[in-house]
């Protein structure tokens, strides 16, 4: 399958605006196009989704190992996720998130946090498998069962705030600049170009990488030209 890297689409843009007309005076670095590729990218996407009430699972991105902790709540006992997660591109009423669940396949439902705390009193559905965000954190009783990871998938709005979650059997990030990018192929284009003209006041072709490598000749002091 063809894919594409964070750090492909941040080289490709550089090499176009290292060959227009730009003062030498602009301030063009990597991050901020970095910034730049995560915003359009969600403008995109919410473009879509809206258009097409479908969810491309090349938007998708995983966390299969998402640690937990017990956390006491108004005197309840949840499992919480120990970190924050990463702010997702909700789509109309529905959420961003497109799957919750634990290592063998039981999907948590989504739900608000006044459910949650209910649910145990539901005459018929007292052990429903359901989970409720608080502060960016998720929640979840287990029903007495020991539990250490869940998995979460979703289309967030910075994919690589994925990467601030390790995975626990290789300690490394699930993601970084190298990783595929969460993105069709078929989007690339018009991202670049979104960016080109609304950014950078740039009306040109963006040249193709037929070997998707990065290999366009883009030194690592490539900003430094734009550095006054």
């Amino acid at each position: 399958m063809k894919y594409t890297t964070l750090n492909t689409i941040v080289n490709d843009l550089l090499l176009i605006v290292r060959g227009s007309k730009i003062a030498s005076s602009e301030i063009i670095s990597k991050r901020q196009i970095e910034d730049w590729v995560h915003q359009y990218r969600a403008i995109l996407i919410a473009r879509h989704v809206d258009k097409n009430n479908y969810t491309n699972p090349d938007f998708i991105q995983e966390i299969p190992k998402l640690a937990l902790e017990l956390t006491d709540l108004g005197g309840e006992f949840f499992y919480s996720s120990v970190l924050n997660l990463p702010k997702t591109i909700n789509r109309d009423v529905k959420s961003g998130y497109t799957w919750i669940g634990t290592s063998d396949g039981k999907e948590l439902q989504l739900v608000p946090q006044h459910r949650a705390f209910w649910q145990q009193y539901k005459k018929y559905t007292p052990n429903d498998n359901i989970c409720f965000l608080k502060d960016n954190k998720l929640y979840f009783k287990s029903n007495g069962i020991p539990i250490s990871y869940i998995t979460v998938r979703g289309i967030f709005e910075n994919p690589m705030e994925v990467g601030r979650f390790i995975n626990p059997e290789t300690s490394l990030p699930y993601t970084t600049l190298d990783s595929p990018y969460p993105i069709p192929v078929t989007m690339l284009e018009g991202l670049k170009q979104m960016i080109l003209s609304k950014e950078l006041k740039i009306e040109v072709s963006a040249p193709s990488d037929s070997k998707n490598d990065s290999s366009h000749g883009v030194s690592d002091n490539t900003e430094k030209e734009f550095k006054a």
